[in-house]
């Protein structure tokens, strides 16, 4: 149906963009590049982890239904980081998942309170945006970055580190 693969994306993009809040489609869909299109898989890259694991974890289905609905097929959408895309000679077809957890082990940062595991709901929607755009561009936007709240809700939680 469409012969370039950068069509078939413009046009998700643009069901997309009306299916989602303009922070969601500007975060985590609208730098999404297609890598290949073979029958009825479609690979997907993500410029981050961070944008892998949010699409994976909150809009797969909406990704998937969308591919669906303009090919008119059952797509089976995977979606890999750039820079692991470069690392990966080629990938498996019988490979569930290609994330890879990243450690910070000389970081005074509580490895439980990520992105991920982040609870976005209506009340939080923009800190949650902002937050994350200062995460993926420092100094770009939001620049400083002020946190406020009441007490007791985690806004400088981080490990017990050696302070020398």
């Amino acid at each position: 149906m469409y012969s370039d693969k950068n069509d078939l994306l413009t046009k998700a993009k643009e069901l997309l963009k009306e299916e989602m809040t303009n922070i969601s489609y500007t975060t985590w869909i609208k730098n999404l590049e297609i890598e290949s299109i073979n029958d009825n898989k479609i690979i997907l890259i993500a410029q981050s982890t961070i944008q892998k694991d949010a699409i994976e974890s909150r809009l797969f289905d909406l990704v998937v239904n969308t591919f669906n609905f303009i090919t008119n097929k059952n797509c089976e959408i995977k979606i890999v980081e750039k820079t692991e895309l470069q690392n990966l000679e080629y990938i498996p077809e019988d490979t569930e998942d290609y994330t890879q957890t990243e450690t910070y082990s000389n970081s005074c940062l509580d490895p439980k309170l990520t992105f991920d595991t982040f609870v976005v709901g209506d009340n939080n929607k923009f800190a949650h945006a902002a937050a994350l755009a200062v995460a993926e561009s420092p100094a770009a936007s939001y620049n400083p970055l002020f946190i406020y709240g009441g007490v007791g809700l985690r806004k400088n939680t981080f490990n017990a580190c050696d302070w020398e």
